[in-house]
């Protein structure tokens, strides 16, 4: 029998299986458009009871205590849970569900360090849909996975795990870039043999919207999976302990992502300067509004080498969509009086098109690869077994042409920043939304505050960590005297990068 054949059957039974909830053809963009809904109503619980009812396996393996195996569930179940039980304020509740997303990330970077050429062959993905892969996570969602866990930490009072979250950035970041890397050159190789270019003009020839990949906001990003905030909070963090040699590097690389950010810049230029005086802190708002883009499946017809004739074939790319209705970033929110000014650090939306631009050649390469290889199964099959086994094979190749939608809906679109010195205590709080003005009190305890506010369009979330916690920050060393701000036309001194231990 030939080899390709026993494809035919990989192909029948995924579309006979799809609806199934553990099947990887299940709608994931329709499932959590009504867990979004939820949210944005305020009815959190009901948002986690839809993503409990979506993702219960169909085979279930209970652990010995009797509580769910984390194996029966997979990573996008761990990252949306941990989004939906860090609104209820559930902060152990969600550091343990993205605790179990990072231990799911990390079989990844052991696989990029160890075996790589295991995911650059992933031959699953060839031959019948990337939406078929074990879903690792987009980039920019393995990073943000590091920067909300050590906002949680922070929040819980582990400041130790904070810590190993902002190493494990810098070495997640690096990882990513060397995998991507090694998986072009692999990608261009194996379109070459098969006599295919992953030039992707002939995508907008064909009417995809590459424009919306050249956007100014897109164009500007040094790359899809770094985001300013995650390197701003370990400035901060490392500021308020006092570890000023880990601090400016913090800062530094926030700036690198984000080189027009005033904060950032007038920060740079004032570790150490540490104005709060006896009964005030130094808070850091971290405002996030929206919801990440939806990835959704287009069909373009492209010409495809087939039995040695150039065939127009339909063939499903990804492309983003946001999702609607889109929520507006107050400019400024007010605090005890005083208006701060709220700047956006990391634009999700603009990361995830930026990633898809990156990787659209690779996407591209491993579509028609993968629509030659079903053409020769398509032949093969008919060949045979006739023409029932042509049109088998056929109704299977166009049941599971369809782009990969599952990416981490509940993330942010936007998230942004706001930072003063508030005194100790209640304080008022209060800023414009579509609603209205929304106002409530914080309680500020000693030594720093950090202060989550989700605007969703329909609720305003904002966490509230005890205040007491913050007394036990760890201080290394002992404030120092204030530092003389930089002349601005003055080089800035370099200093080597530090990394947290």
């Amino acid at each position: 029998m030939n080899a390709r054949i026993p494809l035919l059957a990989s192909l029948a039974a995924s579309f006979a299986l799809t609806g199934c909830v553990n099947n990887p053809m299940r709608s994931y963009d329709a499932e959590l458009t009504e867990t979004v809904t939820q949210v944005r109503q305020g009815q959190l619980q009901q948002a986690v009871d839809v993503l409990e009812k979506n993702n219960k396996p169909a085979l279930s393996v209970g652990s010995k205590d009797g509580k769910s195996n984390a194996d029966n569930y997979d990573l996008l179940y761990f990252m949306e849970k941990g989004e939906l039980l860090k609104l209820k304020q559930d902060f152990p509740g969600s550091r343990d569900a993205w605790l179990s997303a990072d231990e799911k990330v990390r079989v990844w970077e052991d696989e990029v360090r160890t075996n790589p050429d295991k995911l650059l062959g992933d031959v699953g993905s060839f031959l019948v849909n990337d939406r078929v892969r074990r879903y690792d996570g987009q980039d920019y969602e393995k990073v943000f996975l590091s920067t909300t866990l050590a906002l949680d930490h922070i929040l819980l009072g582990n400041f130790a795990d904070a810590r190993i979250e902002m190493k494990k950035t810098y070495e997640r970041e690096t990882l990513i870039k060397q995998f991507r890397e090694k998986e072009y050159d692999k990608i261009e190789e194996d379109a070459s043999k098969n006599g295919i270019k992953t030039d992707t003009s002939v995508l907008g020839k064909n009417g995809y919207p590459l424009a919306e990949l050249e956007t100014p906001e897109v164009r500007q990003l040094k790359n899809g999976y770094q985001n300013a905030f995650a390197h701003y909070l370990a400035g901060y963090y490392f500021e308020m302990t006092g570890e000023y040699s880990l601090s400016e590097p913090g800062y530094r690389n926030a700036l690198m992502l984000k080189p027009d950010s005033k904060m950032i810049k007038d920060k740079l230029e004032r570790v150490g300067r540490n104005p709060a005086g006896a009964n005030q802190t130094d808070v850091l708002f971290v405002i996030e509004a929206g919801f990440a883009p939806a990835w959704k499946s287009v069909t373009i017809p492209l010409p495809i080498p087939i039995n040695k004739q150039w065939v127009a074939t339909p063939l499903s790319f990804p492309v983003l969509k946001a999702v609607e209705p889109r929520v507006t970033m107050p400019a400024s929110i007010r605090a005890a009086g005083k208006d701060l000014p709220v700047e956006t650090l990391v634009n999700v939306d603009a990361m995830a098109h930026r990633m898809l631009k990156d990787q659209l050649p690779g996407i591209l390469g491993r579509t028609m690869v993968r629509a030659v290889l079903k053409s020769a199964v398509q032949y093969q099959a008919q060949k045979q077994a006739g023409p029932v086994g042509g049109i088998v094979a056929a109704v299977a190749t166009v049941a599971t042409e369809q782009a990969d939608e599952r990416s981490w809906r509940t993330l942010p679109e936007r998230l942004a920043i706001a930072r003063t010195i508030l005194p100790q205590g209640e304080n008022t709080l209060e800023f414009q939304t579509p609603q209205g003005t929304y106002r409530t009190t914080v309680n500020i305890g000693p030594r720093m505050a950090v202060i989550p506010i989700r605007l969703t369009g329909g609720t305003v979330y904002v966490q509230q960590p005890d205040p007491a916690i913050f007394a036990g920050l760890p201080m290394i060393s002992e404030p120092e005297p204030a530092v003389p701000a930089r002349k601005s036309k003055a080089p800035v001194r370099k200093s080597k990068k530090a990394t947290p231990q």
